[in-house]
């Protein structure tokens, strides 16, 4: 194993009017059943989901997978994520024209307010 290879790690908060999952380092096949678990554990919420890409920095079809894949959403599910390569990837797999992706989590919170 690499020992400079990014670690990743997840995290969950709760706002006033949402659930914010972040996510740190490189979702790969490794772990995205753990960000799909989380993310099927609030998907019986009315509440919004905002899932922080900020500091994702690197993520494959799996990982795409384990964002997108089907829920009994009540509530609505945006992104996070800014300028860069996470964001060339979400255009390009054209997933910003199926969830909506702001540049901040400011924004983010915003639009759910």
């Amino acid at each position: 194993m690499n020992p400079e290879a990014e670690t990743f790690s997840l995290s969950r908060s709760t706002h006033s009017t949402c659930e914010v999952v972040s996510l740190v380092g490189e979702l790969d096949m490794v772990n995205s059943p753990t960000v799909a678990e989380t993310l099927d554990a609030l998907a019986d919420n009315e509440r919004p989901l905002i899932v922080d890409l900020t500091e994702l920095t690197f993520i494959d079809s799996s990982g795409i997978h384990a964002i997108l894949r089907p829920r009994p959403q009540q509530g609505s599910v945006l992104l996070v994520c800014p300028p860069g390569n996470i964001q060339r990837v979400l255009s390009v797999t054209k997933i910003d024209r199926v969830l909506s992706v702001y540049e901040t989590l400011p924004e983010a919170l915003a639009a759910v307010e």
